[in-house]
């Protein structure tokens, strides 16, 4: 039995009853808010779009990873090279499916632009094909600003995209 956030007190009920709840709610509007939650829409240019993680930029990559597994609890589930980058997956203590990449910079080569030195660099949606994500974005006058990639040591197929407002969003597909 684990412990849930029911309403106004924390008390331990089963996964069981928390989804016979969920079952029983027929309005598309979250308890306890006025936020009204619209359909989800298979439909529209990746209808199968999760969240994947969010890339967070340090300038001190073993001290950052020790702060949010010492601190927060988070896991460490997997560090690794890229060049220069020094990059690790980290993961909330009971959450799965949620995953926090650090990044760190090398050395930056000089004239090229400043680099993100703290602070939240992207988040990434995981997609079934990262190429037909990008082509389709394209369509719809999106900058990519890295086109696909593989990166084996985590099994993953990776482009870039900017918003609007020159944010950074990653698309990321599982590769064999």
């Amino acid at each position: 039995m684990r412990s849930y956030y029911t309403g106004l007190i924390h008390r331990p009920v089963s996964a069981t009853i928390i989804n016979a709840k969920i079952n029983n709610i027929k309005s598309t509007q979250l308890n306890n808010t006025s936020i009204p939650i619209p359909e989800k829409n298979p439909e529209g240019i990746n209808g199968k779009m999760k969240a994947g993680h969010l890339g967070l930029r340090t300038t001190d990559y073993e001290a950052t990873i020790q702060w949010y597994t010492e601190i927060l609890g988070f896991r460490l589930l997997k560090k690794w090279t890229a060049g220069d980058l020094k990059l690790a997956y980290l993961a909330p203590a009971n959450d799965d499916n949620f995953w926090l990449e650090i990044i760190q910079d090398g050395n930056p080569q000089p004239g090229a632009p400043q680099p993100i030195l703290n602070g939240f660099q992207h988040f990434c949606i995981d997609v079934e094909n990262v190429d037909q994500t990008l082509a389709a974005l394209r369509h719809k006058n999106v900058k990519v600003v890295r086109e696909p990639f593989n990166v084996p040591p985590i099994g993953k197929r990776c482009g870039f995209i900017i918003d609007l407002h020159g944010n950074v969003i990653e698309f990321a597909q599982d590769i064999d």
